[in-house]
């Protein structure tokens, strides 16, 4: 029996004690031969205030001191807790996100994060919380510079700090003064209405996957992959079962159905049987009564590999490949997977021409050229992979952070061997996304454990699991030339685009049919030739990452017209302008534009803030550094598009005591959605703020819907509330009208009543429920939205069977503008982006606190992308194995965002609006490295930007 030993503090204003092992040589914990995440946080902190206390406001988001999402109070000191051994707390004085404020009330600091927008995700929001409670108790009227330096070690990757640090401010004022404080939690259109769940986030009362328990909980662990591809000679689990509380031990032959998982080809195995082809694949799975009993049991597992040679070279397999002809790798790469060798190379190709190319270069007056390199970059939400699963009577159900609930469904009804509706996804809040969670990683396996052992299981990934599972932006390299003629106008662009589509299928034929429609950028180009290339490699998996491989294709064309400016003599933005996409231009893909089309409005809004601000920030720079700006333009969809249904359905319900429920399937990852229907809804029907319940990502409860994914959930998701919540207002009324003895069109709703306007007559929703019930009626009403028909690129027989005008891939887009202002010193190479213009064409913007926070966000991720993010993989290993290496920016690096929200309403989105959360990522990098040249004469070609990068290309042009 372990031995123990007792530890007295205080959490929260109470008394409590912690028994703690005795054993302090933590390599020899539980016998093992090293120490790892789960018997690491045995120890910890964290461990006890989420599993013994469950205080699961503190998060675990990395388990190795580099996140923050842990902070805490030790003594009025901020502490990460996952490391910090409880052993060292005796007497201590620990207070989490939960000892803040009293039940039902909010701390000022909690409010101000409510009230500024700092919350997205809300993850990482009780930490940084905990950071700023810190930093106020002993500055209570810090600087910018102070709160930056206070707030550095918690990482929040979805709000890129800038309304963090306005929270801090605003905190500090309230503190002072709370009779000040005030919320704003309903409002319609246009409104900076508050976080639908911003008091659970703020609280840290919102349960994450990670945060659920269920009665007779088994925990699961995989065995991974020890090498990137090789043969299963043979798997002994004998040890792994004689453990005791192992309850069972599974493998690829307890696999039901299918063993398969994938959003648009099932190629990955559930658990392997034969082979491996990457570091992240599942050979085995341990349910046990404890996490670390799976944990010892997994380690037990012996496994026979034959090693076999890997691909990790796309260019070189395309080298192999290019005797194909066009036809041929058509065939090929459009084919169904299931009927071909997986291990195959060629995961996609494909070519699209326009005009004549070769022509059009030669009638150029310049041509520009330029190979580009882009890494794989991690997702790095705060909130590693989790889930549980378990049997509901007959139906199997998971709860899990995906994206993608209704084709998450087939995919696990499939390998489960079961039919849908004997299985039901219920969508957790999400701790981020961005992308990543549309494709599967812990959802199989908690499927089988749960299929198998007939319990609840609950498995959750360690970060380094998570890194290496998880899927990443795909690399590209990218080869570009581009003709203009003297006026800057663009005449022909000759792309060629190889990404690393990694061992499965994903989201990769996607993906670089993306990159091809978006490889002209937002331009008029009469002659074109666009050819993609994506590679199964054996290094890391690759799926969609916001933009979903525009962000590549930007860098590179961006790049070239930056250089093609200089070169003529131009200002970037004229250039950009002549060539502008417009009503009634074609995209590369040959759509035709008709309505929202609000390039030149972004150009024109992001010049005007640039030359207004710059002189303010080029009094910032410092002696010896140098001042650069660059800009940059984009369009992304806005859609699903490439033929594929994209459709929603929306219902909305009067219930017992006057509250109205809308059911709509959208999953919100932090960029605001659930507030945005919640708004829409409110436009129509002035809902108060505790009438409204949303239920949302339950494929029991919600019609189907595509995803969270291509900026589609506001334009489709949001139409559909749009026109269910008309529909259900003149139900309501004529319900109303129908009780009161009065015509319909005398009634109006106010205050959550129906007022007759010619009286003082009322009836409120409780009273019409009551009165509904009692005959047995109900006001409810349903509307199921589908977006016009779209078409692939490679779809020659559909683009034939329209007229060119009603040809379309996508149902609309949206367009942007930004500038980057950098410091660049030149004996170092150190960049410092000290200011971005970011000026987006949101059709009307439904919550501007929002769309503000989402557009913040996107300006770091692509920040970090263009100067520090990669995550490199050396023969199908990768290097980064902890959050750190990521190189995530932290508040350190926030830059000063100014945004321009240009409002050209699009016709088919609620109220006109459209989303926007993807499109801001993929101007700022080439923004970013063109000011880079701006500043000191070095053009970037391969991400990210490194000072080392800088200073080689500083050494090549002799400065």
């Amino acid at each position: 029996m372990e031995e123990t030993i007792t530890i007295n503090l205080t959490v929260n204003g109470k008394p409590v004690t912690a028994s703690v092992p005795t054993k302090t040589n933590l390599l020899d914990f539980l016998g093992e031969k090293k120490m790892t995440p789960t018997s690491a946080n045995k120890l910890s902190l964290m461990k006890f205030l989420r599993e013994d206390l469950r205080l699961t406001g503190t998060k675990n988001g990395c388990g190795t001191d580099h996140c923050g999402s842990c902070m805490v109070l030790v003594n009025g000191q901020a502490k990460m807790s996952c490391l910090l051994r409880v052993q060292t707390l005796e007497n201590a004085d620990v207070v989490t996100i939960e000892g803040l404020a009293e039940p039902g009330t909010l701390h000022p600091i909690q409010a101000a994060y409510m009230a500024s927008g700092g919350t997205q995700c809300g993850f990482c929001t009780p930490g940084m919380i905990m950071a700023t409670k810190a930093l106020l108790d002993t500055n209570p009227d810090p600087t910018e510079e102070e709160i930056q330096e206070g707030l550095k070690d918690v990482i929040c990757r979805c709000t890129g700090y800038n309304k963090i640090i306005d929270a801090t401010k605003l905190s500090a004022r309230w503190i002072q003064n709370p009779e000040e404080m005030t919320s704003m939690s309903s409002g319609g259109l246009g409104c900076p209405v508050d976080d639908f769940d911003g008091i659970g986030k703020v609280q840290g009362t919102l349960d994450y996957a990670g945060d659920l328990v269920l009665e007779d909980m088994l925990y699961l662990k995989a065995l991974w992959s020890e090498h990137p591809h090789a043969l299963i000679k043979s798997i002994d689990t004998t040890e792994a079962e004689q453990v005791p509380g192992v309850v069972q031990v599974m493998t690829a032959a307890d696999v039901p159905g299918h063993n398969g998982f994938g959003p648009l080809t099932q190629d990955q195995p559930v658990l392997c049987d034969d082979r491996v082809r990457f570091l992240g694949d599942a050979v085995a799975l341990v349910a046990a009564e404890s996490e670390d009993l799976a944990e010892k049991a997994r380690n037990l597992i012996k496994v026979e590999y034959e090693p076999l040679p890997g691909v990790f070279s796309p260019a070189e397999v395309v080298k192999g490949l290019s005797h194909l002809s066009e036809e041929e790798g058509a065939q090929i790469s459009s084919g169904n997977k299931a009927d071909h060798d997986i291990d195959k190379s060629l995961c996609k190709h494909l070519i699209h021409t326009v005009g004549d190319v070769e022509q059009g270069i030669a009638d150029a007056d310049l041509v520009v050229t330029g190979h580009f390199e882009t890494p794989a970059v991690e997702h790095a939400y705060l909130e590693p992979e989790a889930g549980v699963a378990y049997w509901d009577d007959k139906v199997l159900t998971l709860k899990v952070p995906t994206q993608s609930p209704y084709e998450m469904r087939t995919q696990m009804a499939k390998a489960m061997g079961l039919p849908d509706d004997q299985v039901r996804i219920i969508v957790t809040p999400s701790g981020g996304a961005f992308g990543s969670k549309f494709d599967a990683t812990v959802e199989p396996l908690l499927m089988l454990g749960a299929y198998c052992t007939r319990r609840p299981v609950k498995m959750t990934l360690t970060r380094e699991e998570s890194l290496i599972c998880s899927v990443k932006r795909h690399p590209y390299e990218l080869d570009y030339r581009v003709g203009l003629d003297k006026d800057g106008k663009i005449l022909a662009v000759d792309a060629k685009m190889i990404s690393d589509a990694g061992p499965y299928t994903d989201l990769s034929p996607r993906v670089i049919d993306q990159a091809c429609l978006f490889a002209c950028g937002p331009y008029e180009v009469p002659h074109l030739r666009l050819e993609g290339w994506a590679i199964h490699t054996n290094n890391v998996r690759c799926s969609a990452f916001r933009g979903m491989g525009i962000n590549q294709v930007a860098f590179a064309l961006e790049s070239l017209l930056d250089e093609a400016a200089r070169k003529l003599d131009l200002n970037p933005f004229d250039l950009r302008y002549r060539n502008a996409l417009k009503e009634g231009s074609k995209t590369a893909s040959g759509q035709i534009l008709r309505d929202s089309v609000a390039l030149e409005e972004t150009l024109e809004a992001a010049r005007a803030i640039l030359e207004k601000e710059l002189p303010r920030f080029q009094k910032k720079v410092r002696p010896g550094n140098k001042l650069g700006v660059g800009i940059a333009s984009g369009f992304k969809n806005v859609g699903a598009g490439k033929g594929k249904v994209d459709e929603a359905g929306a219902t909305v319900t009067l219930l017992p005591g006057g509250k109205v429920e809308l059911r709509i399937g959208v999953m919100d990852f932090g960029q605001g959605i659930r507030t945005a229907m919640a708004q829409i809804a409110r436009t129509i029907l002035p809902i108060g703020p505790n009438t409204l319940e949303l239920i949302t990502g339950d494929t029991l409860l919600t019609s189907k819907s595509w995803g969270a994914c291509a900026q589609r959930q506001t334009l489709i998701c949001g139409y559909a509330v749009m026109k269910a919540t008309e529909l259900f207002k003149d139900e309501l009324l004529a319900k109303a009208a129908s009780v009161m003895g009065v015509p319909a069109d005398e009634l109006t709703y106010m205050d959550d009543a129906l007022c007759h306007i010619t009286s003082d007559r009322k009836l409120s929703l409780v009273q019409l429920e009551q009165q509904l019930s009692q005959r047995e009626e109900t006001v409810m009403s349903n509307y199921r939205h589908v977006a016009p028909k779209t078409f692939a690129l490679a779809d020659v027989e559909g683009r034939n069977s329209v007229p060119p005008e009603e040809y379309r891939n996508y149902p609309t887009f949206a367009y942007a503008t930004q500038a980057s202002i950098v410091e660049v010193n030149p004996q170092d190479g150190h960049v410092k982006v000290l200011g971005i213009v970011a000026a987006h064409d949101v059709g009307v913007a439904i919550n501007p606190k929002v769309i503000e926070g989402q557009l913040e966000g996107s300006c770091s991720q692509g920040l970090g992308y263009a100067l520090s993010e990669d995550f490199p993989v050396k023969d199908g290993i990768p290097q980064m194995r902890t959050y750190r290496g990521l190189k995530v920016p932290s508040i350190l690096e926030t830059p000063e965002i100014l945004i321009a929200i240009v409002e050209k309403p699009e016709p088919a989105g609620p109220f006109g609006a459209k989303g926007i959360s993807e499109v801001a990522t993929v101007p700022v990098t080439p923004a970013i490295t063109n000011a880079i040249y701006d500043a000191v004469g070095v053009r970037i070609y391969d991400l990210p930007a490194t000072p080392a990068k800088i200073l080689a290309g500083l050494g090549t042009n002799g400065h």
